[in-house]
Formats: C-alpha cells, sequence, structure tokens
C-alpha cells in the first residue's frame, strides 16, 4: 500500500516552519498530539503504530534535525493522525476531545531523575538552542543569496514562452474531468535542510519529471501555474515549498490521482534524477541577459553551497546535544507505560475503522 515519505516542516530564516497544523485543523481527522521530552519514546512510538498496520495508506513525517526519527503518522483510511506537539512545532488541541486531544508521555518519566539532572539538562539545552540559532543566521543569509538569483533570473525569464509550455504540457497530461469541482490544494515537505544534507523523498510509484533550474524563478512560475490548472481540472495537488527562502518557493509538486510528480533540481537541493524525465529550463531565459549577470549568479551558487554546508554542519552540532539531552530522558522513563499506551493507541485505530 501507498506510504509517502515526507518532513513535517522544515529550517527557515525565521525559525521552523511548517503548514501541518493546517491537517491538524481538519476534522475529517482524529488528532494525538504527543507530548513529551526528547527520548521519551513519542518517535518510536508512532514507528510502531505505522508497523501495525503495514497494508494500509499512511503518511510517514520525517524530523528534520534527525531524518531518521519521525515527527508525525497519518493514517489516511481511518483518518487519525498522531504528531509530535513539542517546540519547535507547538501544536495544541484546538477542539479538544472532539477532534484533537494530548497524549503525554512525560506521565511515564520519573521527574525526580530529571531533576537531579537539572543543571546539566539546561547547560545541554542552552548548546543545542545555541547550534540551531547559528544555522538560522546561515540560512538567513542563504535566503538573501538565493533571493538575489531569483530575482536576477525573473528579469531575464520569457514568461510568455514558459506559459505556452506549460499550458500545452498540462493538456497532455491533464485529462479534463467532467463534472469535477476545484480541486484541494495541500501541502507536503518533500525536502529538508538535516544533519545529513538537504534531502528530498522523492514518491518511487510516481512518473517524475524533473526540472532543472539553476536560477529558482522559472520553475517556481512553473509548478504555481501548474498547479493552479490542475486544480481548476478537479485534480487534488501536494505542493513542496523550499522553506530556506525567504519567501515560499514551489520546489515541488505532486499530483496523487495520476501518480505525476514535478521535482525541481537546483543549487539549494543539488537534486539528481539521472532517471528521470528532465526539463531543462535554460530555454525560458533570455541568454544575453543571463550573460550579463554571470559573475554575480556564479557567485550566488558558489555561496550558496558553502552557505549551506555551514547550515549542515550547525544541525550535526545541534544533534549531538539532543542526542546527549536524550540520554537524561530516557533514563528516567518508564518504557514498560509507554508500552502500555502504544498497545491502547493501536486498539483504539483498530475501533475506529476504515472510512
Amino acid at each position: 500500500m501507498n506510504c509517502l515519505k515526507c518532513f513535517l516542516g522544515g529550517a527557515s530564516p525565521k525559525g521552523f516552519r511548517t503548514h501541518f497544523g493546517e491537517m491538524i485543523a481538519d476534522t475529517e481527522y482524529y488528532t494525538y498530539i504527543i507530548k513529551g521530552g526528547p527520548g521519551t519514546g513519542k518517535s518510536t512510538l508512532m514507528k510502531r503504530l505505522a508497523e501495525a498496520f503495514p497494508d494500509e495508506e499512511k503518511e510517514l513525517y520525517q524530523c528534520s534535525s534527525d531524518p531518521d526519527s519521525l515527527d508525525a503518522a497519518v493514517f489516511k483510511e481511518r483518518k487519525v493522525i498522531f504528531v509530535d506537539g513539542t517546540a519547535p512545532h507547538t501544536f495544541d488541541p484546538e477542539y479538544p476531545g472532539a477532534s484533537q486531544q494530548i497524549l503525554d508521555l512525560g506521565a511515564c518519566w520519573d521527574a525526580s531523575l530529571l531533576k537531579k539532572n537539572k543543571e546539566e539538562i539546561i547547560s545541554v539545552t542552552s548548546e543545542y538552542l545555541r547550534h540551531h540559532a547559528s544555522c538560522r543566521r546561515f540560512i538567513t543569509a542563504l535566503a538573501a543569496v538565493a533571493d538575489d538569483t531569483c530575482q536576477t533570473a525573473r528579469a531575464a525569464l520569457n514568461e510568455e514562452k514558459l506559459e505556452g509550455f506549460t499550458e500545452r504540457l498540462a493538456a497532455k497530461l491533464l485529462p479534463r474531468k467532467k463534472g469535477a469541482g476545484e480541486g484541494k490544494t495541500e501541502f507536503r515537505q518533500l525536502s529538508a535542510l538535516t544533519p545529513k544534507g538537504y534531502i528530498t523523498n522523492v514518491p518511487e510509484d510516481y512518473a517524475a519529471y524533473m526540472l532543472c533550474d539553476s536560477y529558482f524563478a522559472g520553475s517556481d512560475m512553473f509548478l504555481r501555474r501548474f498547479a493552479d490548472i490542475a486544480a481548476s481540472r478537479g485534480y487534488g495537488v501536494s505542493v513542496s515549498v523550499c522553506t530556506l527562502h525567504g519567501s515560499e518557493r514551489f520546489e515541488h509538486i505532486l499530483i496523487p490521482e495520476l501518480r505525476i510528480a514535478f521535482m525541481t533540481a537546483d543549487p539549494i537541493n543539488a537534486l539528481s534524477l539521472e532517471t528521470k524525465q528532465p526539463i531543462n529550463f535554460r530555454r525560458f531565459y533570455d541568454k544575453s541577459a543571463l550573460l550579463a549577470k554571470k559573475t554575480r549568479l556564479k557567485f550566488n551558487e558558489a555561496a550558496l553551497k558553502n552557505l549551506r554546508g555551514e547550515a549542515v554542519k550547525c544541525l550535526v552540532s545541534a544533534k549531538a546535544e539532543h542526542d546527549r539531552l536524550e540520554e537524561y530522558y530516557i533514563e528516567a522513563v518508564d518504557f514498560d507505560s509507554v508500552k502500555r499506551i502504544e498497545y491502547d493507541m493501536i486498539s483504539r485505530i483498530k475501533g475506529m475503522g476504515k472510512q
């Protein structure tokens, strides 16, 4: 059964950015918002819940600070969500008990052990936050450079030519649906900056088109327009933005019903999809206009690579401090109690039935 892997959100110049709150606000779903410190078993709980329903359609949301951990699990057929509701993505119930509720793993720890290590926990937490603050400064610089490239390229973009190409491709790939209303547009974060570098989840069962765009502007315009056309013809659209830009630039889109993906390859994500269908966006820019800015654009491209590398180093250091922090909490947690919560949640999900 299909399982979409994505991120809950990602680092941005203004801190962590996510659209997941929109999913929690969807009252068709019942959401369990998990609270508890690092190492209390939030990610493990969600992994085990996902493993308990291997043949069902799910969305698994990785943590951008640690891609091996989960921040959320969405069970599409049973309309139930589990999400880590702790910082930097703090969530709380909007309709307590009716559509969302708190699942407190903090009730499973021995607070006396944590108080015993109070000074160490505060110190390690401060270091963890310091590294994230450094990361944000590099990302702020990266965003400024990326936006400069995007603005420079936008002035050289042949919008009429790109619009014509977009319309023709949409006519080819998006058959009209009789009687279909407006399709729903949702956000699904496929890419994020992590301690392992900039990671992109490419859906395996999709026909993927790779948009090769060194300058951001053309691919952003194409994706926005294609998404609008798809929605107007009744297709649902999943949009993935690049959080590292100052504004939310469209980076990828999915048309789930048709199993079509458009994935951008650019200097930030350095995505390589050699086996996919490439679309070279250089044809949509005025060559002479880009040539006049060649030195500036080359400088920007090198700067983006270097700034991204420094931001990743900060995330690596932050993860090391987070791992230290987890040790204090793991020591204090009664995992037998967590296991009982796991069994209870599996029973509840089964009781909800498929919709």
